[in-house]
C-alpha cells in the first residue's frame, strides 16, 4: 500500500492544500442572475458546491422553474477563465435539441442533439486538436458505436466493425492508485463482441491487467472478471466518454472538502455497503458511528479504533473488522501543503431496511491538525 500511496500523494497534494479552507455557515450554490436567469455553481463532477469553494470549476446560466426544481430553456456553462465549455436546451427539465460541449482550446469537444431527453441520430466526440474520435449512433434500441479514430488519425471502426482501444480518467477516488483506465476489444454491429481487457494506466502510461471480460453477439457480459479482488463482475466499465453533466440535473451538493469532492466519502460508504451485504440482516435499524484513524504521512492507518459504538454489539465487532480492512485515507497537510501524521475521526450513519439491508451514508472525515 505504501507504493498506492505515494501515486495518490503525487496526484492529490497541490489541489488539496488549496482548498483546505473553513466553510462557510451557509453555503451560496446559486445566486439571481441578470435577466431573470440563475447563476449556479458546481464541480467538475456537476456536484452544487458554495461559490467560493475551491473545487468551483463550472458556472452555469440558465432559467429555472423553482416550482418543479428544473432547469429550462437555454443554457450556458462557463470554466474558471470564463469559457464557454458547454450549452444546450431544457423544455421543464427535459433535453431537447442541440447540446455541444467545448475542449479547454475552445475546439468543439461533442455534439448531440436530445429527444425528450434521449440522444437520437449521431453523437459525434472530437480530439483536442478537432479531428475525429468516435461517433456513437442512438435509436430506439439504444446506442452503438459506428465510427472511432485513433490519436494520430487511424480509423479503427468503420460501420460497426474493427478494433477499439481508448483511455479513458477515473471520475472518482478508487483504492488501486491509478488515474486512468484503458478499454479493449473487437466491436461488431457497433457493440462489444468477443473478449475484452481493461487495463488501469499511470501518468506514464504504465500498464497493468485490471479486468477480463466476454461478449456475445449482442453485446452482452456473459463472464466479468476482477484481476485485483480475485472476483468475477456482471457489470462491465463503459466503453465510451462518460458526460458528468447529466449530474447536474439531480441538483445534488458536496461540502468543500477534498474527501467529498475526490469521492472519497463515497468510496467509504461504499466499501462498507459491500462488506455488509453478505452479513447476517437486522431489521429496522437507525443509528449513528464513528472512529478514529491514526495515519502517517503517506496516508496509511496506524491505529483504527471504534470512537462511537452502534447499538448492535455483533454489527460493531464485524464493522472494527471492515474499517481495520481499509488501506489508505488522504493525508492531512501543513500550512506549507506538506503531508503530515494526524489523526482523523470518521463518523457516519447506518440503516436497515424492513428485509434487513444495511446502507452506510452520511460518511464525514474531520482533521485534528488541518482546519
Amino acid at each position: 500500500m505504501k507504493k498506492t500511496g505515494i501515486l495518490l500523494l503525487s496526484l492529490f497534494i497541490s489541489i488539496f492544500a488549496a482548498a483546505q479552507v473553513d466553510s462557510p455557515t451557509r453555503d451560496t450554490l446559486f445566486e439571481q442572475a441578470p435577466q431573470g436567469l440563475v447563476r449556479f455553481y458546481f464541480d467538475d463532477h456537476y456536484f452544487l458546491v458554495d461559490k467560493d469553494c475551491a473545487f468551483k470549476s463550472i458556472e452555469r446560466v440558465s432559467q429555472f422553474v423553482v416550482a418543479k426544481n428544473v432547469f429550462h430553456g437555454e443554457f450556458r456553462d462557463f470554466d474558471r477563465n470564463g469559457k464557454v465549455i458547454l450549452t444546450g436546451s431544457y423544455n421543464q427539465g427535459v433535453k431537447e435539441g442541440q447540446f455541444k460541449a467545448y475542449h479547454p482550446n475552445g475546439t468543439l469537444k461533442w455534439e448531440a442533439d436530445f429527444s425528450n431527453n434521449t440522444p437520437r441520430g449521431e453523437w459525434k466526440y472530437y480530439y483536442p486538436d478537432g479531428k475525429p474520435m468516435l461517433i456513437v449512433t442512438y435509436d430506439t434500441t439504444g446506442g452503438r458505436i459506428s465510427s472511432f479514430w485513433d490519436r494520430i488519425g487511424r480509423q479503427r471502426v468503420t460501420d460497426g466493425e474493427g478494433n477499439y482501444m481508448f483511455k479513458m480518467p477515473f471520475e472518482f477516488y478508487n483504492e488501486y492508485g491509478y488515474p486512468f483506465f484503458e478499454r479493449k476489444g473487437k466491436i461488431r454491429n457497433g457493440v462489444p463482441v468477443g473478449y475484452w481487457t481493461t487495463h488501469l494506466v499511470d501518468q506514464r502510461n504504465k500498464k497493468v491487467l485490471f479486468t477480463e471480460e466476454v461478449y456475445d453477439k449482442n453485446g452482452m457480459l456473459t463472464e466479468g472478471y476482477n484481476l485485483f479482488l480475485d472476483a468475477g463482475y456482471k457489470v462491465p466499465l463503459t466503453i465510451i466518454p462518460s458526460q458528468a453533466f447529466f449530474t447536474a440535473e439531480r441538483l445534488m451538493s458536496k461540502p468543500c472538502s477534498f474527501d467529498d469532492y475526490s469521492g472519497f466519502n463515497s468510496y467509504l460508504s461504499d466499501k462498507l455497503n459491500s462488506a455488509f451485504a453478505a452479513s447476517p440482516s437486522h431489521k429496522n435499524i437507525a443509528d449513528e458511528f464513528a472512529y478514529k484513524v491514526a495515519l502517517d504521512s503517506e496516508g496509511v492507518p496506524e491505529i483504527i479504533t471504534l470512537s462511537k459504538r452502534l447499538q448492535t454489539e455483533d454489527i460493531n465487532k464485524y464493522l472494527e473488522m471492515v474499517i481495520k480492512d481499509i488501506p489508505f485515507y488522504f493525508p492531512s497537510l501543513d500550512e506549507q501543503g506538506q503531508p503530515i501524521p494526524d489523526t482523523l475521526t470518521v463518523s457516519g450513519k447506518l440503516s436497515t431496511n424492513e428485509v434487513g439491508a444495511f446502507t452506510f451514508h452520511s460518511i464525514q472525515i474531520e482533521r485534528e491538525k488541518q482546519r
